[in-house]
């Protein structure tokens, strides 16, 4: 991810909406080639995909559960998740939202603005199974079937990165490990498990651990 620019936008009364706080999101992808074995040299930027859509939220809702009403924003236009990018626009986006509710009838509106540097064009199509994994309908895991498949485990090595995100495991910190090995931020691996139950890195199926981790 290369930026991130969150602001609000002026608030406006209306009374059949006063519960509803809007994000605007503007993402811009941008799409690079990277040569195999090319060392230092740098990816060359071969096209940008702009995405823009507005998400409403019940202020309630968005107060309870900051962070995962944003990262199920982020998710739904395939923008590339970061920690520190949800906990930003999480924070900012429940700040406003509790002084919205707080000023009673006034729906206010903040801007996103992000981009990300990525190998491919974004698959903004549905959210439906790859052809191959014909086996998996009904890929969502329940809550309870994530907290057995993912424990945690201490970052011992400097250099790990999380397969997801593809930013630095942080050493002396927690990182979320599945049975097949494979650790990932645990914000990462517990949005995928929200539309895949197979592991991103060995297709291994952790819907079917039960109590092993």
């Amino acid at each position: 991810m290369e930026a991130l620019q969150t602001k609000p936008l002026s608030s406006s009364s209306s009374s059949s909406s006063s519960s509803v706080f809007e994000i605007e999101v503007k993402a811009t992808f941008v799409i690079v080639h990277r040569s195999p074995g090319a060392g230092d040299e740098p990816s060359v930027e071969v096209g940008r995909i702009i995405s823009q859509v507005i998400h409403e939220f019940p202020l309630d809702d968005l107060i309870n559960d900051g962070n995962g009403a944003v990262l199920d924003m982020l998710d739904s236009m395939r923008v590339p998740v970061q920690p520190s990018m949800v906990e930003e626009i999480s924070a900012t986006a429940v700040r406003l939202a509790a002084d919205a509710r707080d000023r009673d009838g006034k729906v206010l509106r903040m801007e996103v603005a992000v981009e990300a540097v990525v190998d491919n064009v974004p698959d903004f199509g549905s959210d439906d199974d790859d052809d191959d994994d014909s086996d998996d309908e009904g890929v969502a895991m329940t809550a309870e079937e994530v907290a057995e498949s993912v424990g945690k485990t201490a970052v011992d090595e400097a250099g790990k990165e999380c397969p997801i995100c593809l930013e630095e495991l942080v050493v002396g910190g927690e990182a979320a490990c599945v049975p097949c090995s494979h650790c990932f931020h645990e914000v990462c691996i517990v949005t995928w498990l929200k539309k895949k139950k197979r592991c991103p890195c060995c297709r291994f199926d952790l819907s079917k651990v039960k109590g092993e981790v």
